[in-house]
């Protein structure tokens, strides 16, 4: 079994039942996996990078967990992959994620009808996230569909 790290990216965990479900749901199915829950890691408006990337080390599998939020990742979401995914470690010279899958679970609070090209954002989710398959890209990881 691979390792699996799960990311997860919700600022207010315990206001969002189906992020709670989705965590509990891979808790279960994966007991061995590691969760990493942002909200209680961050402090000040930062998060400490060397046990974020210690993790991201140890995973073959990264699923990063979120509500999809503005069209894009949370603001908390958004600042662990700043404040983590560094030159040196991630990309560039010396980069160490190379190889590692990432795979996106989200969840939307408009219908799966609105996110079409005939629908009220114009755009599929997956068009809506190509910022995260390029961050994959850049740091040679396979970005899961």
């Amino acid at each position: 079994m691979k390792n699996i790290l799960v990311v997860s990216g919700h600022p207010n965990p315990s206001a969002s039942l189906a992020n709670k479900t989705i965590l509990e749901s891979l808790r279960t199915a994966f007991p061995q996996a590691q969760f990493r829950e942002l909200a209680s890691l961050v402090k000040e408006g930062h998060f400490d990078p060397v046990p974020e990337q210690e993790a991201l080390l140890k995973a073959d599998v990264i699923v990063l967990q979120f509500p999809f939020n503005w069209y894009s990742v949370p603001g908390l979401l958004k600042t662990w992959i700043d404040e983590v995914l560094l030159h040196g470690f991630a990309y560039g010279s010396g980069a160490k994620l190379s190889g590692k899958t990432v795979l996106l679970s989200i969840t939307a609070g408009a219908p799966e009808a609105a996110y079409q090209r005939d629908g009220f954002t114009g755009h599929t989710v997956f068009e809506l996230l190509t910022p995260l398959a390029v961050t994959a890209k850049a740091c040679s990881m396979i970005f899961a569909e």
